[in-house]
């Protein structure tokens, strides 16, 4: 009787096709640095629609307060700084890594309007109007891997560019 079984030769090449499988799940799950911060910054142009939106239906003005750390929706209530509770999207969130530089360019005169370069700086306020109309903006969010900057129209659209 012949006795039935793999050879070595079938058992390395499995191995190796295995480790060629895996390595490719392994880089395609791995997140990517740079994608990270551009999502984040995504995000802020769509809350910052909302915000829009928000200041509109309660006709009160909302300010979006950033830092290096993170960054919050805030409006001011009897003379009162109140940060923005009970809604989900517009709380407060900090960044997934910390930023190096954060900026706000007024882009209708192309001057930088806030700039924050150190961790004990105050933060930038970008106020967000009750009105349809928009001041068109541009955020330029940067850490040690990325730079973004988000262009944000009269309209609240946002669209996102790596640098």
């Amino acid at each position: 009787m012949k006795a039935r079984g793999f050879t070595l030769l079938e058992m390395l090449i499995v191995i190796v096709l295995a480790g060629i499988l895996l390595s490719i799940v392994t880089i395609s799950v791995a997140p990517d640095e740079r994608q990270a911060l551009a999502r984040e910054a995504q995000r802020i142009g769509q809350l910052m629609a909302i915000a829009a939106d928000e200041a509109r239906i309660r006709q009160q003005p909302i300010v979006w307060e950033a830092d290096l750390r993170g960054y919050r929706f805030v409006t001011e209530e009897g003379g009162e700084r109140r940060l923005l509770t009970g809604d989900d999207l517009l709380r407060e969130r900090t960044w997934e890594r910390e930023l190096t530089r954060l900026a706000v360019i007024d882009r209708s005169s192309a001057r930088p309007v806030q700039v924050l370069l150190g961790p004990g700086a105050p933060p930038v306020r970008v106020p967000i109007a009750r009105e349809w109309v928009q001041p068109r903006l541009r955020l330029e969010l940067a850490n040690d891997v990325a730079r973004v900057a988000v262009e944000v129209d009269e309209s609240g659209r946002s669209h996102v560019a790596l640098q």
